[in-house]
This record gives structure tokens, sequence and C-alpha cells, in this order.
């Protein structure tokens, strides 16, 4: 599970600059990714992407499913949410960077 929402900001940000997903697909895709490490249940994940969507980063529209049944939001990163993105991805660089200077790579 992510340390705090900076982690899940980055994690859900970076499978969307992949392209659009609705929300039991990308936590679907992180549970994968993480061989099962990070497996967000519903009251994680839509408060993240609802909050991520509020700061201009996310757009949203809702489909109808293809498999009939209820309908689904698909997300997609804003130019707003690539630049946050890349902001974070630097941020972690540095961060990453700092601490296998000081501590290396044990």
């Amino acid at each position: 599970m992510p340390t705090h929402d900076g982690d899940l900001d980055l994690s859900l940000l970076t499978l969307l600059e992949a392209g659009e997903a609705y929300g039991l697909e990308l936590a679907k895709a992180l549970r994968e990714l993480t061989s099962g490490d990070l497996d967000l249940n519903a009251g994680t994940l839509y408060p993240a992407l609802h909050r991520l969507e509020a700061r201009g980063w996310l757009q949203s529209d809702t489909r109808p499913s293809v498999r009939g049944g209820h309908p689904l939001r698909y997300y997609r990163l804003t130019d707003a949410g690539q630049g946050a993105l890349d902001a974070k991805r630097e941020a972690y660089r540095r961060w990453h960077q700092g601490l296998t200077a000081r501590w290396g790579s044990r």
C-alpha cells in the first residue's frame, strides 16, 4: 500500500500517462504490476481519482459498459496532470539520488 497520497498520485498518473482507463482497470494494473503488494480497495481508489480530478490533473467521462451492466467512468491525464507527473518524477529522482548518495544501495 502506498505510504501517502503522493505515492498513490504518482502511481495513478503514471498509469494514465499510457492512456485512459476506468477505475477497476487501474486497480487491476497496479495489483498486477506490484505482484499483489498494491491492492487498492474502492474506498482508497475512487477518492484518490476524485482528488486528482478536482486538482485538474485528470478529466473523466462516463460511458456505457461494453458488457452491459453499470456505466464506467474513464479517466485521462490532462496537460496539468502531465506537468504534475513530470514534477513528481523529478522529486522522486532527487529523493532517491539523495538516499543513494547518503546510504548507498545496501
